[in-house]
């Protein structure tokens, strides 16, 4: 979160879009085992690795700030995929928390195009 923060933009505009896609509440309240825990956390920052790689990100906030946030990333999704099991069975079960990171996702994808990734998209996404 701190360095999520380290990559604010210096210069903050007025931006008046429309709010981005919260983190879902079922993934804050499911009581997931230790194993499905550890597997949710890795998706999310896999996929948040993901997006915070792309192109459109370069041009918005400051390289290094992002870059120690990226290598913290890689750093982390490494741990954890070492620490985990290979088991397809870990996202089973009535709440497939695996869908449900990937929809949250998407609808971040979908909300920066919306707003052409701007600066200002992508700072609602980063807040």
């Amino acid at each position: 979160l701190r360095l999520l923060q380290d990559m604010a933009p210096s210069h903050t505009q007025p931006c008046h879009l429309q709010e981005p896609p919260f983190f879902p509440d079922t993934l804050l309240r499911n009581n997931l085992h230790p194993h499905q825990a550890a597997a949710a956390a890795l998706r999310i920052l896999q996929r948040l690795f993901h997006t915070l790689s792309t192109n459109s990100t370069r041009q918005h906030w400051p390289s290094q700030a992002r870059n120690d946030l990226l290598n913290k990333l890689q750093h982390h999704i490494h741990h954890l995929e070492q620490c985990l099991p290979d088991d397809a069975t870990l996202f089973k079960g009535p709440r497939n928390t695996l869908l449900t990171i990937n929809r949250y996702f998407k609808d971040i994808h979908r909300f920066l195009h919306a707003h052409n990734h701007s600066a200002c998209a992508w700072d609602h996404v980063r807040l």
